[in-house]
């Protein structure tokens, strides 16, 4: 399966058509299946951690997340952005690394190798980068017991991105109104977070009336779709 053809250059210019949420979608199943695909070995591929734990990766469910990369004249742009996990082929990071960096060059990637160490326990880990012009980019993360392959597609000021993020967000707000509110202890501090000997997590996902979308945020880190700092770099060496 062939990566999906380069485009144009990133960011574009204004009044360069602008890829739908739909062709992002398409772009970002077609992106990772094609690596998937490259690594020889097509199953049990997780859209989380830990693996058995985790739900077998399906385009079809939409379980990815916006990152933003940059902006198209006057509007900021985005990107899908997800992570697909795997158990590791063997136990030496290096062939599967090599593997996909021969790949991904193939296909007009410039390809990065940004970490390659072994500890003195003999651990190991490869992360690689791969960038095209128009945007789209992938990441390689290897080491003795995990692969994790991120994936963004091209940038995009489309309006039916942010339809479609609106849409998602309403959705997860109908979810929460379904779910039952459990009965509180009378021990537990839930009026004001305080955690005590019975309820030592409150603290941690008290409701805080000035930030209502405090629950949201409080576990950032251990999402791998979630937006991270503009500046910062993520595993994959990638600069926003």
């Amino acid at each position: 399966m062939s990566v999906p053809a380069l485009s144009g250059p990133v960011p574009q210019s204004p009044g360069t058509p602008q890829k739908t949420i739909t062709q992002l979608l398409t772009q970002w199943a077609d992106l990772t299946n094609a690596a998937i695909a490259a690594t020889g070995d097509t199953l049990d591929w997780k859209d989380d951690t830990p693996l058995d734990k985790s739900r077998t990766w399906d385009p079809a469910a939409g379980r990815v997340g916006l990152s933003p990369c940059g902006t198209v004249g006057s509007k900021r742009a985005h990107q899908l952005a997800a992570v697909v996990y795997h158990a590791a082929f063997e136990p030496d990071p290096h062939p599967i690394a090599d593997k996909l960096t021969a790949y991904w060059k193939s296909e007009s990637f410039t390809v990065t190798r940004t970490v390659d160490w072994t500890d003195p326990t003999g651990d190991q880990s490869v992360v690689l980068r791969a960038v095209r012009p128009d945007g789209v980019y992938y990441g390689l993360s290897a080491t003795k017991s995990l692969v994790s392959i991120h994936v963004r597609t091209e940038c995009s000021v489309h309006p039916s991105i942010d339809d479609w993020a609106e849409e998602g967000l309403q959705k997860r707000f109908d979810e929460l109104d379904a779910t039952p509110t459990p009965t509180p202890t009378p021990s537990a501090s839930v009026a004001d977070g305080r955690a005590d000997a019975v309820n030592p997590a409150a603290s941690a996902v008290g409701f805080d009336p000035a930030d209502p979308f405090r629950e949201f945020r409080e576990d950032a880190s251990a999402n791998p779709y979630a937006t991270r700092a503009e500046g910062g770099a993520d595993d994959d060496g990638w600069v926003w």
